[in-house]
């Protein structure tokens, strides 16, 4: 399978660290090999106050893909944010 270039994404995960959905999150991207940046909330207030002001709520793990926030595991809409390495 041939790569070929793709725009950089910068990508937040804001999660408590005994989420199941939190955990998918970080799986995703992981397998994909897609950096992000990970702040487990509920050691950092700062991290957990930052979520709340993204999406309004304190419960499922908060996504940023470049300025676009998303609630939770989709990872539908994570494939339509993300561009594959691969065609």
């Amino acid at each position: 399978m041939p790569c070929r270039c793709v725009p950089a994404v910068d990508i937040s995960i804001y999660r408590a660290a005994a989420s199941k959905e939190g955990d998918q999150v970080q799986a995703y991207f992981k397998r994909r090999g897609v950096a992000f940046e990970d702040f487990e909330v509920s050691s950092d207030p700062i991290a957990f106050a930052q979520m709340r002001k993204l999406s309004d709520q304190t419960e499922k793990p908060v996504v940023v893909i470049n300025d676009r926030v998303l609630v939770g595991f989709v990872p539908d809409q994570f494939d339509l944010l993300v561009p594959s390495l691969f065609d």
